[in-house]
């Protein structure tokens, strides 16, 4: 091998390393600032008296969180057939169910906190947003936000360790179960509580 060869060669492996931890970078502050946006709207959301505004502020925690894939997970293998009109359902009612939550608990989220501790890349598809929260009655609860680090959407959230989804999932089995071959029936009686 020449030594011309040799430095471009070298010159490329570099420049390689630096544009991979350009985009890494990238994908950590992107994650970073969706948190900070989600937080900031639920804020608005909570404040909000005008119930046009709410829906709007409503519409924009939706596109923040990526509802196909959470549903997927927490139904589990079921999801596959799933028909398209009881997915749509399915997926308002639960997001429905979390605006429900905000609701319950609107004084508390009108202050809601959010102190950064670290941004963790987990390989390529995720993005680790761990830190704390701070509410009226609630200090310093450990919270990590799971992103898509391709769509930045929300795609889990684990609050003193405990996983959103995997909750979701455990409460839904039983439930599941019972009803397998009639999911719309799930449905119903799932979000009749």
């Amino acid at each position: 091998m020449n030594l011309k060869n040799y430095w471009i060669s070298k010159l490329i492996i570099i420049l390689g390393v630096f544009f991979l931890n350009s985009a890494n970078a990238d994908n950590k502050i992107n994650a970073s600032q969706q948190v900070s946006n989600f937080l900031n709207t639920i804020k608005e959301f909570a404040s909000e008296k005008d119930s046009l505004i709410k829906i709007k502020r409503s519409d924009q925690l939706l596109d923040m969180v990526d509802l196909e894939f959470m549903s997927k997970v927490t139904v589990g293998k079921q999801w596959k057939t799933v028909d398209d009109s009881e997915k749509i359902i399915f997926k308002r009612k639960l997001f429905n169910k979390f605006i429900q939550f905000i609701d319950l608990h609107l004084e508390d989220f009108k202050e809601i906190k959010f102190q950064e501790k670290s941004i963790k890349l987990r390989g390529q598809k995720l993005v680790y947003v761990t830190g704390s929260i701070d509410t009226k009655k609630i200090k310093k609860l450990d919270i990590t936000w799971k992103l898509s680090s391709k769509e930045n959407k929300i795609l889990d959230v684990e609050i003193e360790k405990i996983s959103l989804i995997k909750t979701q999932k455990l409460e839904m089995r039983p439930l599941l179960k019972k009803n397998k071959n009639n999911f719309s029936q799930f449905i119903e009686i799932y979000f009749s509580n």
